[in-house]
């Protein structure tokens, strides 16, 4: 099977946006902490309309100052690092081919060329719109589903399902917290902190 097509900035925010979603916890802890964070800041706002005063307000910065870090990890970091990312790799740019055989997959592209085995696959995950192979557990190939037909979208799965099954190294990979969960949960932990600290001074 072989499909030319061509990235763009908004398939490496998408990518992005998968990978950070790519298990029920990391999503919906994701979905958590903010909607806890900004239903307190925007409560917030309302006690500084009907009760305005100094000390409500130096009692809010902390909440405010969740508000805007979780709103630019949720919104902002995705779409600078997606920028980021496409603007800095010349080989993400333009036409690239990729051709699916029984012995890997094969890309081409202007300037230079890469052809994996499918051992060296641990896992792949499929979006609405691509499809993310996985060569290590943050490493992953973007295939937008634009670049398929519908038949082709069933036949690149069913290639990719097929030959990753025949592998060893894909299943211990998800079974494992990644560091940037660890990371994550720890900046979890922080910030419920500073939100509890924050509501017993409000009160």
């Amino acid at each position: 099977m072989e499909v030319t097509y061509e990235l763009t900035q908004r398939d490496f925010f998408d990518s992005y946006i998968a990978h950070r979603n790519r298990s029920p916890f990391t999503r919906w802890i994701y979905r958590l902490i903010v909607t806890v964070v900004f239903t307190f800041a925007g409560g917030g706002l309302v006690l500084l309309v009907v009760r305005p005063n100094s000390q409500l307000l130096s009692n809010l910065v902390p909440v405010f100052a969740l508000a805007v870090m979780w709103g630019y990890l949720m919104w902002a970091s995705p779409w600078w690092t997606a920028r980021h990312q496409f603007s800095k790799q010349p080989a993400a740019q333009g036409p690239r081919t990729i051709l699916l055989d029984s012995s890997g997959v094969h890309w081409r592209w202007n300037g230079g060329s890469a052809d994996i085995e499918w051992k060296n696959f641990i896992r792949f995950n499929e979006t609405k719109s691509q499809f993310l192979l996985y060569t290590s557990p943050a490493y992953l190939n973007i295939v937008p589903k634009r670049a398929l037909t519908p038949d082709q979208v069933g036949v690149f799965r069913k290639l990719v399902t097929e030959n990753l099954l025949l592998g060893s190294s894909s299943a211990p990979h998800n079974k494992r917290i990644s560091p940037q969960t660890w990371v994550f949960l720890s900046v979890v932990i922080v910030a419920a902190v500073l939100l509890v600290m924050a509501i017993r001074n409000i009160h």
